[in-house]
């Protein structure tokens, strides 16, 4: 089953902090996008290609304050964490990749997928089942995508195009077999380029964009 890269994402403690980081970073506004009523979380989004987007995204905070807009369940791309919480108020930063399955139960029942379920998403006239752990955490730090599937036609044929475009994801680490072990068994290792780091060194992701600032590479902490 062949999945597809879908959306790069970037968090920040509030929206306006990521949209203003990222103006300073790729040299472009991305408009503000909508809410998650079931994840209190909201975003901006812009256009990478006709299937390919780019994600800020932040905690709502009306979902903090406003008893109608309180979840019942972890957010996602551990937004919940207390020390995420904590670096995103010093910067905004990479989080992670999600890609698009065709057949997202197919997906979750192969490989490190196992750890996650899939839930119905949506956000005014879009929707989407999204497969994560129960706990809401990022898959090996981010380093392994996110997976979803759409059940509208995909939505980054309607955003903004900033002049942004993708080319290409590295995953670094010092265990680079294991690595694509576990994406050759989703079907996402063709997505990526995977280079081997020092067993004592962290590993990253690194996404490399096109922008009308030239080329910009953007890292997850280590």
């Amino acid at each position: 089953m062949k999945l597809t890269t879908d959306h790069i994402v970037v968090a920040a403690a509030t929206l306006e902090q990521g949209i203003d980081y990222i103006k300073q970073q790729l040299g472009v506004e991305v408009p503000l996008g909508g809410i998650h009523p079931s994840m209190g979380t909201h975003n901006a989004l812009m256009q990478l290609s006709d299937d390919l987007f780019f994600e800020i995204i932040a905690i709502n905070p009306d979902s903090l304050t406003n008893s109608d807009l309180q979840i019942n369940q972890p957010r996602w791309f551990s937004l919940d964490n207390p020390l995420l919480q904590q670096q995103l108020k010093q910067q905004p930063q990479l989080l992670t990749w999600v890609v698009n399955s065709p057949n997202i139960e197919q997906s979750i029942s192969q490989g490190i997928y196992r750890q996650s379920n899939s839930r119905l998403i949506s956000r005014g006239n879009l929707s989407w089942h999204f497969a994560m752990p129960d706990d809401g955490t990022l898959i090996a730090d981010g380093l392994i995508p996110y997976v979803l599937q759409w059940h509208n036609s995909h939505p980054a044929v309607n955003m903004a195009n900033r002049g942004c475009s993708l080319k290409q994801i590295v995953i670094h680490h010092p265990y680079p077999d294991w690595i694509e072990n576990a994406l050759t068994k989703v079907g996402a290792i063709e997505l990526v380029q995977i280079k081997p780091l020092k067993k004592d060194q962290p590993g990253y992701l690194a996404v490399e964009l096109d922008t009308p600032k030239g080329v910009v590479v953007l890292e997850t902490m280590r």
